[in-house]
């Protein structure tokens, strides 16, 4: 039973810490919207280009997830993020960025190729994207945390994933779940309302659920990375016997 309290002191204590560098870095709730408008003019000035256009296109992106990766990161470290923050990141974590998706790229095009030309090509396309996203979930966390990049950003990824995994998973899927539903009701009230007033509502609520769930994946992956069920326990002991000794 320690154990488990334990584990849920710790969701507890993550959550709660979110919700108070959210609300410190409220802004942040815009930068999603700020980065959709980005990808779409680079969608309308580099598309003409095929190939190149479609490299640019993913540089782009890349910078995009950067930026949002170094706002999140000042976040978590308990900082207050402006503007020079926003962008100063674009820069940061693109060569990261850019060498995990160009690793993914080369084995999942060749499975592609390979696999479409059985039947049952699509399902095992399908089972080993599952599976990727599965064990390279933790890797935005990886990139500003721990500052590894290339194949030894994969191997960290996996051997958390193996150490942490019910821990890891059970909030985020119940975070991502509720941010779901949150966006399914958010539309049917929104489709009463007028079109400026729905896209203003729908952005900003989606802004606050995506930095809330990255705020909070970023204070509990901080919270498990390096750490063990059994020095968590500890932990969770001492903060109990403390609790205890001030009554």
């Amino acid at each position: 039973m320690e154990p488990l309290k334990a584990i849920f002191w710790i969701y507890r204590t993550a959550f709660l810490r979110s919700l108070a560098l959210l609300g410190r870095n409220w802004g942040v709730i815009f930068a999603p919207v700020i980065y959709g408008l980005l990808l779409s003019l680079a969608a309308v000035v580099f598309s003409p280009f095929w190939l190149i256009g479609g490299m640019l296109l993913t540089a782009v992106a890349a910078a995009c997830a950067s930026s949002g990766l170094y706002l999140i990161e000042n976040i978590v470290r308990g900082g207050k993020i402006d503007l020079n923050d926003f962008i100063k990141g674009f820069p940061v974590y693109v060569w990261e960025i850019l060498g995990i998706a160009f690793i993914l790229w080369i084995p999942m095009t060749l499975l592609s190729r390979v696999a479409y030309t059985t039947p049952e090509g699509p399902f095992i396309v399908l089972a080993v994207r599952i599976l990727l996203y599965i064990i390279l979930n933790p890797v935005p966390e990886l990139i500003y945390q721990s500052r590894i990049s290339g194949l030894a950003l994969l191997s960290a990824s996996y051997e958390f994933i193996v150490a942490n995994w019910i821990e890891w998973f059970l909030p985020n899927v119940l975070i991502a779940a509720a941010f779901y539903l949150l966006t399914v009701w958010l539309n049917a009230v929104a489709a009463y309302m007028p079109v400026f007033v729905q896209s203003f509502l729908i952005f900003s609520a989606f802004g606050l659920l995506l930095a809330f769930l990255m705020i909070f994946r970023g204070v509990l992956f901080s919270d498990l990375n390096g750490t063990t069920r059994r020095s968590r326990l500890f932990r969770y002991r001492a903060q109990a016997s403390r609790g205890a000794d001030l009554e």
